[in-house]
């Protein structure tokens, strides 16, 4: 299969991160063409950081993501305490596991990582699953820039936690701009995910780069306060 590439109503020359509300509109069938194209958009891998805090606790981590026809293979590494985990998805089950021991599972990505990682309330790793490719999914009070690029958003989880999302950096694959820096703050926790290295797994080749954003081959940062 060749390589994923964006439609062109995803091409951006640059990021202005402001609301709708200061910046022109983007026109409704251009947006709704988008969102369209990311919904089918299920076929890709990246690497990033996670960082997970409060003001007591903090947990990190390196993040391996492949996903692809529906399924989500998560790879964590770090100073978790916990060594190397791993978690997937599939068939409306998650399981995580260390060194091919399952120490969490269920039907919740959120609460199998809050039970695996000993967090005191979950964070919303299930709706991470449409930001980190420029989609709301549940998210309201959407914010997005002159280009239709997401710039904010809020959610409230299952518990009624109240979520504030942001798309702080976006990156070039292909010539097209995905996020990669997204930060979220509910209740006690904010969340920190800073994305690289986006490509297709069924090439594995890497992206086009634009020149000033060039990615290094420097070990990824683990996301801290």
């Amino acid at each position: 299969m060749a390589r994923v590439r964006l439609p062109l109503a995803l091409l951006c020359s640059g990021f202005v991160l402001s609301s709708c509300a200061s910046q022109p509109s983007l026109p409704a069938k251009s947006l709704e063409a988008r969102e369209a194209y990311l919904a089918t958009f299920d076929d890709f891998s990246f690497r990033a950081g996670l960082g997970i805090w409060t003001d007591d606790e903090t947990q990190s981590a390196r993040v391996k993501w492949q996903q692809r026809d529906g399924e989500l293979n998560v790879g964590l590494s770090g100073p978790l305490g916990l060594g190397n985990l791993k978690l997937e998805y599939s068939d409306a089950q998650a399981v995580l596991t260390r060194s091919g021991r399952v120490v969490a599972q269920g039907n919740s990505i959120d609460t199998v990582l809050q039970q695996g990682l000993g967090l005191g309330a979950p964070v919303p790793f299930e709706q991470l699953q449409q930001w980190v490719i420029g989609l709301p999914g549940e998210g309201t009070s959407v914010s997005r820039d002159e280009q239709g690029k997401l710039a904010s958003l809020r959610y409230r989880d299952q518990q009624g936690t109240r979520w504030e999302a942001s798309f702080l950096r976006y990156s070039v694959v292909d010539g097209y701009r995905l996020p990669s820096l997204i930060v979220a703050s509910g209740g006690d926790y904010s969340v920190r995910l800073v994305l690289k290295d986006w490509m297709s797994i069924s090439t594995q080749d890497e992206p086009k780069i634009e020149p000033e954003e060039t990615q290094s081959n420097k070990r990824l940062a683990i996301p801290s306060r």
